[in-house]
């Protein structure tokens, strides 16, 4: 193999190293190339360094005309990368330190949108991913998570001390090293009700939470350890007269004349003419949530947080999935009230 080839190869496998040693720690596209700068300006060096000397020491005109170029070309580039790159502003840093205090909005929409611009201030987007918009590759994903789900105590206190709990998926040194613990003394108390407030909009009916990295997400109801805080909420030991197994039974067994049988994969509501075995996320929030009308199920995120309501999910869905239960019967009709009480 001929030395200059050896040589080729050896900036390839340089540049592919650097590229993807820089990405992995975090830099940004900008400063990988600058790096792959750095590289390509090594490989010119060697070359000159292995050119055959001069066969006339005083002909040195050709040879002078080429240092030049190639010194001006090198200066050249790294000028216009300096240029390219992100510059320090003075004025931006001088507006940041003599912003008008946070003013504190009521609660609605205003002060949503002032948690958003807080949100957006203090870069947390480039962590979190949050309403469509940012990055989760360092930290949990706000929209799928349903960050929102969460009391505003519990934000305030993992916004202020992020490294007390870590989330799932994100439990190694450079994850628990990736949040800053700066948040407590920089954000005032009316830019964190403001934060929360913004936060607390993250959640949606549509889809179980989940939980983990963002290319290995686990739904609430594939979760062991949420299936297990499920059935506590299921069973009553969570929120004050919540308890579904009153009516349901604790093993799916109804108790309850007019309650549904959850381990029948064939039973049908009245909210969507469908077996349960085929229901969306979507399907089981709106019977729990919102209640079946004219039967005994009532409406309840009236009476509970909505988080309350996923975590009976997760448990109330895992009696139809059970293998002695693909085998039942269909069910009758539920009935109506009317129809049981008369």
């Amino acid at each position: 193999m001929s030395i200059w080839l050896k040589k080729v190869i050896g900036y390839l496998i340089s540049a592919i190293v650097v590229s993807v040693g820089t990405s992995y720690v975090g830099f940004t596209y900008p400063f990988v190339f600058l790096f792959n700068l750095y590289v390509f300006a090594g490989f010119l060096l060697y070359i000159l360094l292995d050119l055959p000397p001069l066969k006339n020491p005083e002909s040195t005109g050709g040879r002078l005309v080429l240092l030049f170029g190639t010194f001006f070309l090198g200066g050249v580039i790294y000028t216009v990368v300096g240029f390219a790159l992100p510059q320090f502003d003075p004025q931006f840093e001088i507006a940041k330190i003599n912003k008008p205090p946070f003013v504190r909005v009521e609660p609605g929409p205003k002060l949503i949108a002032a948690g958003k611009e807080v949100f957006m201030a203090n870069k947390c987007i480039n962590c979190h991913k949050a309403s469509g918009e940012g990055s989760s590759d360092r930290g949990p994903d706000f929209d799928l998570w349903q960050i929102g789900l969460e009391t505003p105590e519990y934000l305030k206190e993992h916004i202020i001390d992020p490294k007390k709990k870590q989330a799932l998926g994100f439990e190694d040194e450079k994850s628990r090293k990736a949040m800053p613990t700066y948040f407590g003394e920089e954000i005032s108390d009316a830019e964190m009700d403001a934060l929360v407030a913004y936060l607390g909009t993250l959640w949606n009916d549509q889809k179980m939470p989940v939980r983990g990295r963002v290319d290995n997400l686990v739904p609430w109801d594939e979760d062991p350890e949420m299936i297990a805080l499920g059935q506590k909420v299921y069973e009553g030991e969570v929120y004050e007269d919540l308890n579904c197994s009153v009516c349901h039974g604790k093993d799916g067994v109804v108790l309850m004349e007019g309650a549904r049988d959850l381990r029948n994969p064939l039973s049908k509501s009245r909210n969507h003419d469908k077996p349960m075995k085929d229901w969306t996320d979507a399907d089981w929030f709106k019977s729990v949530a919102h209640g079946i009308e004219e039967t005994p199920m009532m409406p309840w995120i009236d009476d509970y947080p909505v988080k309350a309501i996923w975590l009976a999910l997760t448990y109330d869905s895992q009696f139809h999935k059970k293998p002695e239960n693909q085998n039942l019967p269909a069910p009758p009709p539920m009935q109506s009230i009317e129809d049981l009480w008369g």
